[in-house]
């Protein structure tokens, strides 16, 4: 990576140049917004996933997501809604971590209001550690979800020995669903899943009219997409 690069993410990490645009999740059985999610925005980079990515590089990923993860919070500080915020798994296990959490206790109203949203990771170096932090929020009283489900490879006893209170199922799924069986029969058992495990289902990416008519059809309560709000400041 270019020095320049890393000088570029260190300032940016210094100085808080960044902020976050908040987009609704809907419960499309009545019509009410039930949470928002917190989205990383930066005047730097288009792309918030390719700016992770050289904070990986750099070695500074963890600052920047417990950062980001604190600001969101701090913009809304008085907020009634539950707040979805991604989080990595590398972040979940670094040592320092509870004592980050320890900060958020009490931050709202009740801890149940903050979502860490774990952005699926293709390989977690230290299981055993993600797991028990993640028994240490729901602990404390946090809730979690996994986002982007079906984007990556993860088998569902692994969703089930995580045992999220929200799975996020990948826009990808969404998209066009009106037209595809295979995607409607995925939801379908995603949905069967979801009941028999207590865990709400939430579909990302709905962005037309008949991918809305056909995910209340299937029975999805909790969607989230531009055709129902698009992120804002």
């Amino acid at each position: 990576m270019r020095i320049q690069e890393k000088r570029r993410m260190r300032q940016i990490l210094e100085n808080k140049s960044f902020y976050h645009y908040f987009q609704p999740i809907y419960d499309i059985n009545n019509w009410n917004i039930y949470g928002y999610e917190a989205l990383l925005r930066s005047d730097y980079y288009s792309d918030p996933d390719t700016m992770f990515q050289i904070a990986k590089e750099c070695g500074i990923l963890y600052e920047l997501d417990t950062l980001s993860f604190h600001c969101a919070l701090n913009k809304i500080k008085h907020f009634q809604h539950r707040l979805f915020i991604n989080v990595f798994p590398s972040t979940l296990i670094d040592t320092s971590f509870r004592n980050f959490v320890q900060k958020l206790d009490g931050f709202f109203y009740s801890n149940n209001q903050i979502i860490f949203e774990i952005v699926e990771g293709k390989e977690i170096e230290n299981l055993k550690e993600f797991f028990r932090n993640i028994q240490y929020l729901k602990e404390k009283g946090f809730q979690v979800a996994l986002d982007d489900f079906g984007k990556e490879e993860i088998s569902l006893q692994a969703l089930v020995d995580l045992n999220p209170h929200y799975l996020k199922v990948d826009r990808s799924i969404a998209y066009n669903i009106h037209k595809s069986n295979e995607k409607k029969d995925i939801v379908k058992k995603l949905l069967y899943l979801c009941e028999r495990t207590n865990i709400k289902l939430i579909l990302e990416g709905i962005e037309k009219q008949e991918d809305l008519a056909m995910a209340k059809i299937l029975g999805v309560q909790y969607a989230q997409g531009f055709l129902l709000g698009k992120p804002l400041p």
